[in-house]
């Protein structure tokens, strides 16, 4: 324990897919998804953009969540989605661009550099 905080996780290993859903195509595991997701509550607000071999699925909420809503929200979806499909599945949400209105008006652009390592 390192300042009162457990590091006991720090260095597990992140489970990975199986050889089932590595196997199958994008668009099967796509609509694997959108099964689970029609099942929702408000699932109609849920669009997967991509899930890939290695278990990344991305997706695009089309309803205004906060920030604190939104995580909780995709932290639940994560977690249904790896008891019903795979368990190396990790749900990410597209990224979202500045929505700061003020920011914007004052006519301040951030613009991502990318470094050479």
């Amino acid at each position: 324990m390192k300042n009162g905080i457990s590091v006991k996780y720090a260095s597990e290993k992140a489970p990975s897919t199986s050889l089932q859903w590595k196997n199958i195509s994008e668009k099967e595991r796509i609509a694997s998804i959108q099964l689970i997701i029609n099942d929702l509550t408000g699932g109609d607000a849920i669009k997967v953009i991509n899930a890939f071999s290695d278990g990344q699925v991305i997706i695009s909420l089309n309803n205004n969540m906060n920030a604190s809503e939104r995580g909780f929200f995709l932290l639940n979806f994560e977690d249904l989605i790896k008891k019903t499909l795979d368990n190396g599945i990790s749900v990410w949400h597209e990224a979202i661009g500045d929505k700061n209105s003020l920011r914007n008006l004052r006519g301040i652009e951030l613009i991502a550099i990318e470094e050479d390592l």
